[in-house]
């Protein structure tokens, strides 16, 4: 969770800095989505730092976080399947390791919550 938190919020401060930049490699016509993405993942990111902080980590939470973990991996399939041809290669390659990062957070989450139940 706490790498995770550094993650997202590591993400969004580049995407609210550089919006413009990164809606450009994307292939995107304006930076407002991006704007919109760095807006969520700063939301997620002090969620995130709440739930470690507080030390009394609860499944739902977690479970919470993994499953808004799985949605944006899911989300990027689908935005990569309905806009493949919009995005440039290094969009696809942007959003790709992003999604495999975000899935690997998932998985180490949900090997972390059967280790609390072990």
């Amino acid at each position: 969770l706490r790498l995770n938190a550094i993650f997202s919020g590591s993400s969004a401060a580049f995407l609210l800095v550089a919006a413009p930049w990164i809606a450009a490699q994307l292939g995107l016509p304006g930076p407002l989505p991006v704007y919109i993405v760095g807006g969520f993942l700063v939301l997620f990111a002090l969620q995130l730092v709440n739930i470690v902080r507080t030390g009394n980590i609860r499944t739902w939470e977690v479970g919470g976080v993994i499953a808004g973990d799985l949605a944006w991996v899911l989300g990027t399939v689908v935005l990569v399947g309905l806009f493949y041809s919009s995005l440039t290669t290094v969009g696809l390659l942007m959003v790709d390791i992003v999604a495999i990062a975000v899935l690997a957070f998932a998985i180490l989450q949900i090997q972390g919550l059967r280790a609390m139940h072990a």
